[in-house]
């Protein structure tokens, strides 16, 4: 019995190691959403829909209405984005 219940505690951490993922350096918890775009010199992955809707000054503003990672390159020098979603989270990481 001892045996199968660190077994199962074992399984659960694997399973639950396996959903977060890295790209680089950055570091993201849960699973890599399905789709991908580039901003300059930013990457984006998304579940759902993302849209830039518009830019004030040397501001963009992104929403979405699903899982949102980003990937700022080390020293990046471009605008500020601000991400909002009205369906799951942002996650936002810069590369060393």
């Amino acid at each position: 019995m001892k045996r199968l219940f660190l077994a199962l505690i074992l399984l659960s951490l694997f399973i639950t190691a396996m959903a977060d993922w890295t790209y680089g350096t950055a570091y993201f918890k849960g699973e890599r959403p399905s789709n991908c775009l580039c901003a300059g010199a930013v990457t984006i992955y998304y579940n759902g829909s993302l849209s830039q809707k518009s830019i004030e000054g040397n501001t963009e503003y992104w929403e979405g209405t699903g899982d949102i990672c980003v990937i700022f390159p080390k020293n990046y020098t471009g605008r500020q984005m601000v991400f909002l979603s009205s369906g799951g989270t942002v996650q936002v990481q810069h590369l060393r």
